[in-house]
């Protein structure tokens, strides 16, 4: 039998795919090898003048320090263009 979780998000596959989606793209737009891990997440903004929701994307190269940047998107609203513009924007910035 299994349990039913509410606090479990409702829309899992989606979400897992959009993640995958923005980690290939950062892949992409950084040039990353393989030992490198990308993590995604989506957040809820607390702050008053933050969007509902903030997608937060964490590189940890296997050889230097791990460096963060959030979106203040939802991970669905994000597209390859938006994503690759942010990271241009912050060439040679960890």
């Amino acid at each position: 039998m299994r349990l039913f979780n509410p606090f479990a998000p409702r829309d899992a596959a989606r979400r897992a795919e959009a993640a995958a989606r923005i980690k290939d793209w950062t892949r992409a737009a950084l040039g990353l090898d393989a030992a490198t891990r990308v993590l995604v997440h989506e957040l809820a903004c607390s702050r008053p003048d933050c969007p509902p929701r903030e997608t937060v994307i964490l590189v940890v190269p296997a050889e230097a320090p791990p460096f963060k940047l959030a979106l203040h998107s939802a991970m669905d609203d994000l597209s390859e263009d938006d994503l690759a513009q942010v990271w241009a924007s912050r060439e040679g910035v960890p």
